[in-house]
């Protein structure tokens, strides 16, 4: 009979727990969305091109300094935390489901420092208490948490693709500012040396002074442009210095080549189903959707009663260590603990679980359209982009050759000032539309390459 207790523990111990109460999840639900990309005009690449999209524009720069950002942004760090907080609350939350053992030893001794012989006592302990996981619940936390931990490596993720985003976009704008003010200042020349003709023509008496002050005029107009792209310029370092965790002054950049920062590359945009498992925030959103799912089985356990198991086992001695374990005992016990008032809020627990398990549905089926509609306007502005860009070419080629012409002509009699004032302002804003509508392109490329999810 002795043997009857350490029997039953082993049979409670070796109970299968495969009772689990509330649904399983089995994926989100599908999305039906189209085969095909309906403003299907995307550049083609290599879909492995799209891990590391940036590289693909050639510029060491702009590589270099998304990595950086990787490594020292203030929300990329914070997202990191967050994953390791989220793992150690799995690792917490699992252990509930083992025993908790605790043990003790001591001893005593009433002899004098003088005496040969001395009596003394021995004592020792062992406990364990244990709540068997039969209604499931413990393990449907530790869904939860798992839930939770891959929920907050997709929003790393999401934190990431944004940041290399908002970095490349941050670039070229950059680009496109210091392009601005490169050409701002060439137009200002250009202006300065029409100025001169102008004025050597009035001081010969061959045109008044009319045209001297339309030749200041523009030369004003250019020159109040140049200290817009100057803070323009000053502008995008300090957002970038924002995004790269650092101060402004520790920003030090260099105006690639123009075959670098004008070369448009191909990203690959597959298909739309390709989004569900790319696009890191669809990815979050599917996690806490099966969190969701795994609280309505850990609110429906706790509908039952809650058993625990304990134990216990000591034993002393007298001076005599060989004595230890002839003295021993222990005992055993079990309670099943249930709520008996409460039943209607548990109840409505189980609601507000399923109730909660229905809203994130729905916040996934959310994150997938808005997704696929961030696709479709990229690809919009792409094709929009890219039929501009060579009429914005053509304009500034043909602005030039006009204003050229207009103070050749002007220069031999053959035409009046107007016609220079107005070909030189035509010029400048034709190429100021070409260097922004190449950046433009290359953004909404930074854009698209975010939207399909590249750089998780």
């Amino acid at each position: 009979m002795k043997r009857f207790p350490l029997l039953l523990i082993f049979l409670l111990c070796c109970v299968p727990t495969s009772c689990r109460f509330g649904p399983n999840f089995r994926g989100a639900p599908e999305q039906g969305l189209p085969v095909t990309w309906v403003n299907n005009m995307p550049p083609s690449g290599r879909t492995e091109d799209l891990t590391a999209w940036w590289n693909c524009f050639g510029d060491p720069q702009l590589s270099g300094l998304i990595v950086r950002g990787f490594s020292v942004n203030p929300d990329m760090v914070t997202a990191a935390l967050a994953i390791a907080r989220a793992e150690t609350e799995l690792r917490t939350t699992r252990a509930d489901l083992f025993p908790t053992v605790g043990g003790s030893i001591g001893g005593s001794n009433d002899g004098g420092f003088d005496t040969p012989t001395s009596h003394g006592r021995w004592n020792g302990g062992l406990s364990a208490s244990w709540s068997p996981d039969i209604w499931g619940g413990t393990r449907r936390r530790v869904e939860a948490a798992a839930a939770s931990l891959g929920s907050s490596q997709a929003a790393a993720a999401a934190t990431r693709v944004a940041l290399a985003s908002s970095i490349a976009t941050t670039y070229f704008e950059w680009i496109s500012a210091k392009e601005s003010l490169r050409f701002a200042k060439a137009q200002l020349a250009y202006q300065q040396r029409t100025y001169d003709i102008v004025k050597r023509r009035v001081e010969t008496g061959f045109q008044n002074n009319l045209d001297l002050a339309e030749a200041e005029v523009s030369i004003a107009n250019t020159r109040a442009q140049i200290p817009h792209y100057a803070a323009n310029i000053k502008s995008c370092e300090n957002t970038l210095a924002t995004l790269l965790g650092t101060t402004v002054d520790q920003v030090h950049l260099s105006m690639p080549s123009p075959a670098v920062y004008n070369r448009i590359p191909r990203v690959p945009t597959g298909l739309p189903s390709d989004l569900l498992r790319r696009r890191p925030d669809i990815v979050q959103a599917e996690y806490n959707l099966h969190r969701a799912t795994a609280n309505i089985g850990v609110q429906i356990a706790n509908l039952f009663p809650r058993i625990s198991l304990t134990g216990s086992a000591s034993a002393s001695s007298s001076s005599d260590f060989a004595d230890f374990f002839r003295g021993a005992g222990w005992n055993l016990s079990g309670t099943a603990a249930q709520t008996l008032f409460n039943r209607t809020a548990l109840r409505g627990d189980v609601r507000l679980a399923r109730i909660a398990r229905l809203e994130s549905a729905q916040v996934y089926r959310k994150t997938v359209l808005s997704a696929f509609a961030e696709v479709e306007s990229c690809l919009i502005d792409y094709a929009r982009l890219t039929n501009q860009l060579p009429e914005y070419a053509e304009a500034a080629r043909a602005g030039k050759l006009a204003a050229e012409l207009s103070l050749r002509l002007y220069s031999v009699g053959n035409s009046n000032f107007l016609n220079v004032a107005t070909a030189e302002r035509s010029w400048l804003n034709a190429e100021l539309n070409l260097i922004a509508a190449r950046q433009q392109v290359r953004i909404t490329l930074a854009r698209l390459s975010a939207a399909l999810g590249g750089g998780y």
